[in-house]
């Protein structure tokens, strides 16, 4: 049976305002890929208020997983 490793990267809000931040997460998953890492899913986090109904992104989380050798 195949064993796998995860990881999580996260990017924080200060980041997702930077404007070379799509360059920047490309040539991570880039990286990250030729490492052998394939990325399962990306979600974005929120906060906000349920009385007004608004949410802000705060963060996204990318999980990744990539085969254990042996």
């Amino acid at each position: 049976m195949d064993k796998f490793e995860y990881k999580i990267l996260n990017i924080p809000r200060g980041k997702l305002k930077n404007a070379n931040f799509q360059a920047e997460v490309m040539t991570t998953l880039n990286n990250l890929g030729a490492e052998g890492w394939e990325l399962i899913t990306a979600e974005g986090l929120s906060e906000g208020s349920i009385l007004w109904k608004v949410s802000e992104t705060v963060d996204i989380l990318f999980l990744f997983k990539r085969k254990i050798a042996g």
